[in-house]
């Protein structure tokens, strides 16, 4: 069985945790560092590549985020540098630009779309009422002219747009409002798909700026219910593009005839501020950071005493986040390790966890 949709590298925006500004990842340049590294010498992608290292598309799946990815980087790092200079390389070395690029290129192939089933998707279709007007003869598109079944952002905004008519449906039949779960929206466009006559074409993915984005987010009054506790940054529930479309989808009864139809060049700018917002790290205990900087030696080299050419904690503060700690570790790694070697010390596994009591460790710094 084929996937629902193949996301193809698309601009993707990572927003940096601890208050600082967006940092834009274009996974499309991030496809660009993973040549240009030489990462594919040893890592895969879906079975593409290197078969010395793990499969980066196959990894745990979880939530995948600038500290996990940092994490992940840090804990394999000693190998990695010893393979390497094995070999007679140089260890490549990142940006933070590269490192945010390189971040939303593994991201399109760590949070795939969800397989939709179409024997599913037919039942779905008929339970929740939609044959009964998109079923040839009825008041709606047919199925078949659904061009929008190849590209989950323009299905999100075609959902939108018709909640007002289908709200006026619903309440002249008194029924209640056919919510979808992400698994079976990705369904019902699995079967979609298959029928006669459906449109044809290839997926398409196309996510615009974040911070234009929150501006029409603001605009469209939606930071006047979505604040405090309804906040949506940091909630990871929208795990894929079609479970979006499916929170905006369930989203419309509550809106209270309130929706407002949306252009294409709107729900790009609005998807690509509510997806950026999925990055955000959950914010991390400085007291659990201090002790692990203090467990781990890190304070040897950064403390008030820093070691030659390591930088003090106190000046990182404020400026230092997931991204900016992954660039640092590739790039630094092999000094520290060797700074721990001489000190006796091992090196630490961190988790995503650890990284980001780390970083609020630092940031409270300031």
């Amino acid at each position: 069985m084929k996937k629902l949709f193949v996301i193809a590298p698309a601009v993707v925006y990572v927003c940096a945790a601890w208050g600082a500004s967006l940092i834009p990842g274009n996974a499309e340049r991030g496809a660009q560092v993973f040549d240009a590294k030489a990462c594919g010498a040893c890592h895969a992608l879906n079975g593409k590549g290197g078969n010395g290292a793990p499969d980066l598309a196959k990894s745990p799946r979880g939530r995948f985020t600038p500290a996990l990815l940092a994490a992940e980087m840090w804990n394999h790092g000693p190998e990695m540098w010893d393979r390497l200079k094995g070999e007679g390389k140089g260890v490549p070395t990142l940006t933070r630009q590269e490192a945010a690029d390189l971040f939303a290129y593994l991201y399109t192939f760590r949070h795939p779309e969800e397989q939709g089933d179409p024997e599913r998707g037919r039942e779905i279709f008929e339970a929740k009422g939609c044959a009964s007007c998109h079923a040839g003869a009825g008041t709606a598109p047919p199925v078949s002219q659904w061009g929008s079944i190849h590209d989950p952002i323009e299905l999100a905004r075609v959902m939108w747009n018709h909640a007002d008519h289908m709200a006026e449906a619903v309440q002249k039949k008194k029924e209640e409002w056919p919510r979808l779960t992400g698994q079976e929206l990705a369904d019902v466009v699995a079967y979609v798909r298959g029928e006669p006559g459906a449109a044809e074409g290839a997926v398409k993915l196309t996510v615009a700026s974040a911070e234009t984005g929150e501006m029409l987010f603001r605009e469209r009054g939606c930071t006047e219910c979505h604040t405090g506790p309804q906040s949506l940054a940091g909630k990871s529930a929208a795990r894929t593009l079609t479970d979006l479309a499916a929170a905006m989808w369930n989203h419309v009864p509550e809106m209270g005839g309130r929706t407002r139809n949306l252009r294409p060049e709107e729900i790009t700018r609005l998807v690509g501020y509510l997806w950026s917002i999925q990055y955000f790290d959950e914010a991390g205990d400085p007291a659990s950071g201090m002790k692990a900087a203090l467990e781990s030696g890190c304070v040897s080299c950064h403390g008030q005493l820093p070691a030659a050419g390591a930088r003090r904690f106190t000046a990182l503060a404020g400026e230092l986040d997931a991204i900016g700690f992954l660039a640092s570790v590739w790039n630094h790694g092999e000094e520290m390790r060797s700074a721990m070697d001489v000190n006796g010390k091992p090196w630490p596994k961190l988790d995503r966890t650890t990284v980001n009591n780390l970083l609020a460790y630092i940031a409270s710094l300031r």
